[in-house]
């Protein structure tokens, strides 16, 4: 076995872990959900981040309607803060240090966002379209 057909092995072998891990139950954080952008003509991150509420089922719910959010449909909403950075450190510090408050309360949550920001900020870099997973 060469080098390139280990790398694609192990390439391949992460891709179904994240996959298999993807398909969890989570728990949704109450503070909020967030959605990423990228605008290459600034060069910034951007960092969306909505209220909702958590109904008895543990779906997140429009604080307004009291209807599901759905991931597939493009949020009505207006967002409770908007926070624009030029790196995925810089946007990190923004929601996590300081005085507070703080728009996240779930560490996975806070993780998850650490994760989405550096592929944003690598798609910015190298000239790619961001599709948040």
């Amino acid at each position: 076995m060469n080098n390139q057909d280990i790398q694609e092995g192990l390439i391949n072998s992460i891709r179904l872990l994240d996959e298999k891990l993807s398909k969890r139950h989570i728990e949704l954080d109450p503070k909020g959900y967030f959605i990423i952008k990228i605008e290459s003509k600034t060069n910034e991150l951007i960092l969306e981040h909505y209220l909702n509420d958590i109904d008895q089922k543990g779906r997140a719910t429009d604080p307004e309607s009291g209807e599901p959010i759905s991931c597939k449909a493009k949020t009505r909403n207006q967002p409770s803060n908007i926070y624009r950075g030029e790196s995925a450190k810089q946007l990190g510090i923004k929601i996590s240090e300081g005085q507070g408050p703080f728009p996240i309360s779930h560490l996975d949550h806070a993780i998850y966002i650490g994760r989405e920001l550096q592929r944003a900020e690598q798609c910015l870099i190298a000239g790619k379209q961001y599709i948040q997973d």
